[in-house]
Order: C-alpha cells, then structure tokens, then sequence
C-alpha cells in the first residue's frame, strides 16, 4: 500500500498522469466482478454461463482498444431435463473509458469477436444460441467498472478531480491529469 502512494505521488508530480497496468485491471476484476448470467426461451433452452476467468489486454492489438479474454462453463437444459456440461472461451474488443462522475474505467463498445465451446457436440448443437447469449452479455460488460479509483485515499481523490484524459500504450493506461 506505501509503494501504491508513493508510485502514485511520483506519477502526479512528475509525469501528469496515472498508469494503471493490465494487472491491476485484472485483479480488480477478479475481486469484484462477477458474470453469471442466465437465459431462457421458455420450453425451448436453458442456459447458464459463468464466467470464471478474464484477462484484459491493453493497446496490444491496436493503440485505442483493450481485448478481454474470457473463460467459463455453460450449463444446458433442454425441456427433457437433458443437460449439457460445456467449457466456454471467448474474445471481446473494446475502447477504454474514463467516468469522472463515478471515478472509474469501463470498456465501451464492446464487440464479441469469437467464441469455442467444447465439447465439439456442444458447439455444434448449441453454438446459434449462445452467440445470442455472448451478445446479449456485451451490455452487461459494458456497465461494470474495470477499474475504480478509492475514494479512500486523499492522492486517488485529487487524481479523479484533475483527470483530463486517458491515453493507451502497450499494457497501460495512463490516466492525464491536469498541471504538471
């Protein structure tokens, strides 16, 4: 927590801005966001996916985007009681950004780009709804907080106060502040 404030101190004074690296997005998601979501098309399908794993990528793919990778399961129940057991991977591309009002980094726009769910038979058989259902999550992702400033610590309140902008390089965002 000291080396946190003191890195933070020497990115105000001396730079303007704030890194927040790909790890510390990670983490954070870790801790406090949870995916699991159900859908049904009653007598048709039930479905339930749970996302277990995330990793979000910064700047790597191109300069103003971030990709979130995904991993979970997806339970299926069909009106026999059949169920189907599947993992589920899944790649997102999205644009970071910064809401003063809530002090926190969101991933807007966000756009699924493929999808594998194994078994192969699961794929094959359910592959048409659960790219309904990876859609329908792309708003639900869009609404939660990657990352949020603490309101706690005095240096991450006048970081939210003064921020101006965000810029991306390679597995960082940094957050611009105003001065300096």
């Amino acid at each position: 927590m000291i080396l946190h404030a003191m890195l933070l101190s020497l990115a105000m004074l001396g730079q303007g801005s704030y890194d927040i690296s790909e790890q510390q997005i990670n983490q954070y998601l870790q801790s406090q966001v949870q995916v699991d979501k159900q859908l049904e098309l009653p007598g048709i399908i039930k479905a339930h996916v749970q996302l277990e794993q995330s990793d979000v990528q910064i700047g790597r793919q191109s300069p103003d985007t971030a990709r979130v990778f995904g991993k979970g399961k997806l339970n299926i129940t069909l009106p026999d009681s059949t169920n189907y057991d599947a993992r589920l991977s899944m790649t997102y591309e999205a644009r970071p950004r910064y809401d003063k009002t809530q002090g926190a980094l969101f991933l807007d726009n966000m756009k699924l780009l493929e999808y594998k769910l194994e078994p192969l038979e699961a794929e094959q058989k359910f592959g048409f709804m659960l790219n309904m259902l990876l859609k329908s999550m792309e708003k639900r992702l869009e609404t939660q907080p990657v990352y949020r400033l603490d309101d706690k610590d005095p240096q991450q309140v006048w970081l939210k106060d003064n921020l101006i902008g965000l810029e991306l390089t390679p597995g960082t965002i940094h957050l611009l502040t105003k001065g300096s």
